[in-house]
């Protein structure tokens, strides 16, 4: 995993222009021949510029793919239902806005780790439902942004057909659930990045710290509470590096969530909480 470059960092990220995008790419170790599932893979696009990068790439996605897509393969299947790879086929795996679309977000992400070899990377992007502005308009109206109007059956559902469902972004997923579905299918060393900054994110900074203490006060009462049913309680380390995640600039003002993980080499290691997170103590 790059040094450096980590969440606490990320406004480094961000260019000069407000909508510049950082280049995610980059984070991806680059190794000769290497095998790269782009999923969804769209319209091709992203699958064209890592073969320029030298991956070996395979195309995944529910819908055939455009006429201009360059990868050399292209597999249609269901990001739903298990993947038709053997385990550990690839080296790296680019999962680009599609988490939010799923019916079976820990089923997709377990099968991300399946067919991805031990030391192997994914770079996974979604929008961001935990900077400050969505946090308020979640309040306000339950919804990530005020100009999203209502989840519904008619607005939000994107197409179907033969029994399968294309949904807009109805399955929103915040840091706690990615980063815990994650942890569960045996990804460690996660990082968290962003590349473009929410102006009313920044408007509404004064909010932070509040937000902070509360987030504090939060896990005091329930160490106090578990401790009273003998419940498992998180070490002081594991709760010191969520928060330090969940409030560095990249969550706290960006639009889109960038995550990187490493596919452990025992997967029961990340659901107990080893690798790169302490064990939970009783």
């Amino acid at each position: 995993m790059r040094r450096g470059i980590g969440s606490a960092k990320a406004l480094t990220l961000v260019g000069k222009k407000r909508r510049t995008r950082v280049d995610f790419f980059e984070l991806f170790d680059r190794t000769a021949n290497a095998r790269l599932l782009d999923i969804p893979a769209g319209a091709g696009g992203e699958s064209a510029r890592l073969e320029r990068m030298g991956f070996q790439v395979v195309s995944l996605d529910l819908f055939p793919p455009a006429r201009s897509a360059a990868a050399a393969r292209w597999v249609r299947a269901d990001c739903n239902a298990p993947l038709p790879f053997c385990a550990g086929a690839f080296d790296a795996v680019l999962s680009r806005e599609g988490i939010e679309h799923f019916e079976g977000q820990a089923g997709f992400v377990r099968e991300c780790a399946r067919v991805l070899r031990p030391g192997g990377r994914i770079v996974l992007t979604t929008p961001n439902v935990m900077h400050l502005s969505a946090r308020v308009s979640a309040m306000l109206t339950g919804q990530r942004t005020m100009r999203r109007g209502l989840a519904n059956e008619v607005e939000t559902l994107r197409a179907r057909s033969a029994g399968r469902y294309y949904h807009g972004h109805i399955f929103l997923i915040d840091y706690f659930r990615l980063r815990y579905l994650m942890r569960l299918a045996g990804f460690g060393a996660l990082e968290f990045y962003t590349d473009r900054l929410s102006p009313s994110s920044i408007a509404l900074a004064p909010m932070a710290l509040p937000m902070y203490l509360a987030s504090r006060a939060a896990v005091g009462a329930f160490a106090r509470k578990a401790r009273q049913h003998r419940r498992a309680v998180a070490p002081p380390e594991l709760t010191d590096e969520i928060l330090r995640q969940v409030f560095s600039p990249a969550l706290l003002f960006g639009k889109r969530m960038i995550v990187t993980a490493v596919r452990e080499a025992d997967p029961e290691r990340s659901a107990s909480g080893a690798g790169d997170s302490p064990s939970l103590t009783g």
